[in-house]
């Protein structure tokens, strides 16, 4: 029996072969280039969630503690501190002597700026709008002032404690204050004190003075991130406010101040512009509203939605490449600032 050669493939059937090899290789490519871009994406967007959420948990603490004062009742009974404070960012209260300066003026717990221009930021904070503080145009930028929400130390009895050296701190009994600045050493004796209260128990509260707001640029000048940033109180032998960014790609924050009119304890209106006294007097919530987006660019992806932030309204820039979200929360101000802050009752005369 005779037996036929393989010849090999002719060359229809080759080019035929080729040709579903490249179609197979083509879709295998096109799908792993889905999948990649896919998980890119995924990856992108869950960063820049990861960013709304710090940033907002943030935003969301500070200002609902804003005015805390370890317990006491408003800030009337606070002996403010004196200490100099470089690159400050506010005017020195003049009505005192000696000049109160704006970090220690404890019975503002708020100040705000609701999108106002460059000039009107940096005339009411100088420390924005330097060189490493340029704020985002159309942003608000917020100020406020407490203590950490847990006190530093405590003391029941004796006569001495130890605190770490050059802080400041609120020292306080729940009644009366004062804004003491540890020296180089870290005892601190409670009978050689001058600072009210004199005599334990006492609580030591770290003073947090600090201002929000958006700057151009995360980590260096122009590189195209907008972040979150705040001036915070540098705690030193020579007290200072210094920049600290804390997330990246936001880009506009907007803040809305509910206001409790008649002193019912229910918000009446909300505002965007709300003047000193009703921010000091009236602001019971806070409508806070971020717009963050992704820092990395989507080269498949065109951005042309418009987002409403609070009581402003932006479109993405020429329709970039970058994914965009608004993230909101409300929070409440627990803190009033005198006698009579938001929701509590003026007094009256008793009758016997």
């Amino acid at each position: 029996m005779m037996r036929r050669r393989q010849r090999g493939l002719s060359l229809v059937e080759l080019m035929i072969a080729i040709t579903l090899g490249l179609i197979v290789l083509t879709a295998l490519l096109t799908l792993f280039s889905a999948n990649n871009r896919s998980f890119r994406q995924t990856d992108a967007i869950s960063q820049m969630q990861d960013s709304a959420r710090f940033a907002l948990d943030t935003l969301a603490r500070d200002i609902s503690m804003a005015g805390f004062f370890g317990g006491m009742y408003g800030a009337s009974n606070i002996v403010p501190n004196t200490s100099t404070v470089s690159n400050d960012c506010g005017a020195a209260d003049t009505t005192v002597t000696p000049n109160l300066p704006w970090a220690f003026q404890v019975q503002k717990r708020v100040e705000f700026r609701n999108h106002a221009s460059t000039l009107a930021v940096t005339s009411a904070f100088p420390c924005l709008g330097q060189t490493d503080t340029p704020v985002a145009a159309n942003t608000d930028v917020v100020a406020l002032r407490r203590v950490a929400g847990q006190p530093t130390a405590e003391i029941a009895g004796g006569s001495t404690l130890t605190l770490r050296a050059n802080q400041f701190y609120l020292k306080t009994n729940g009644t009366a204050g004062s804004l003491i600045h540890m020296g180089s050493g870290t005892s601190y004796s409670m009978a050689a004190s001058t600072d009210a209260p004199l005599a334990a128990p006492v609580g030591f509260w770290k003073y947090v003075p600090r201002v929000y707001f958006i700057r151009s640029y995360s980590q260096t000048a122009n590189d195209g991130i907008p972040a979150l940033c705040r001036m915070e109180m540098q705690h030193a032998a020579s007290a200072s406010m210094a920049v600290e960014c804390l997330a990246d790609g936001v880009e506009n924050l907007q803040i809305e101040w509910g206001l409790d009119v008649d002193n019912d304890c229910v918000v009446d209106t909300y505002t965007s512009s709300p003047d000193a006294a009703a921010l000091a007097l009236s602001a019971i919530t806070a409508r806070i509203a971020i717009l963050v987006r992704t820092t990395d660019a989507d080269a498949g992806y065109r951005d042309g939605k418009t987002f409403t932030i609070g009581d402003y309204a932006t479109t993405a820039p020429n329709a970039d490449a970058f994914h965009r979200r608004v993230y909101t929360t409300t929070v409440q101000l627990r803190n009033p600032v005198g006698d009579n802050g938001p929701c509590v009752p003026a007094p009256t005369a008793s009758t016997r």
